[in-house]
């Protein structure tokens, strides 16, 4: 048994689907089928009224008009880029140069080469091995120490064994 007062048909052209939850365009009033709801799909003829995109620049950030109606965004993007954008100059990503005189590389971050000059050459040096000698000499030292606890252990695990023995041997007779 059907219900005929139940739902609405499509008006979509070749659709006339019965809808139960049917629903209306906001643009042209018409009752339309969940399949069919969008402007395009049942080519609206007041879809202009309430379809409205406005794109941005992405580099001016300023709203671009449409040149005409059916205009794609891209397009007017594209057009405004290319006619009266008023984006700032783009800055060389590659803008430093090397800091060596017969260098001509480019690089993102600056680099720059510090010539040292030869008395702080020699001063580096001596601090080097000044440096270098206390740390050997600490080596040295460390050695020494580890070699003295090796050396007492030993000797102390050797009075302790020679003193057990000396107690047993008294024990016996």
């Amino acid at each position: 048994m059907e219900f005929p007062q139940l739902g609405q048909h499509c008006s979509a052209k070749g659709c006339n689907k019965l809808d139960f939850l049917p629903m209306k365009c906001d643009a042209c009033s018409a009752i339309l089928c969940k399949d069919h709801i969008k402007y395009d799909e049942h080519q609206c003829s007041s879809s202009y009224r309430k379809n409205v995109q406005i794109p941005v620049c992405p580099l001016c950030n300023q709203h671009v008009p449409y040149e005409y109606r059916d205009q794609s965004p891209d397009r007017a993007v594209s057009a405004h880029i290319d006619r009266d954008c008023r984006s700032r100059k783009r800055e060389k990503v590659y803008a430093n140069k090397c800091s060596v005189a017969s260098c001509k590389q480019r690089e993102a971050i600056p680099v720059n080469y510090v010539k040292t000059s030869s008395t702080n050459h020699q001063r580096n040096r001596k601090d080097d091995y000044a440096l270098a000698k206390a740390l050997q000499e600490s080596e040295r030292q460390e050695l020494q120490r580890i070699r003295r606890n090796q050396t007492t252990s030993t000797a102390a695990t050797a009075n302790t064994s020679t003193s057990s023995t000396d107690n047993r041997s008294c024990c016996v007779q």
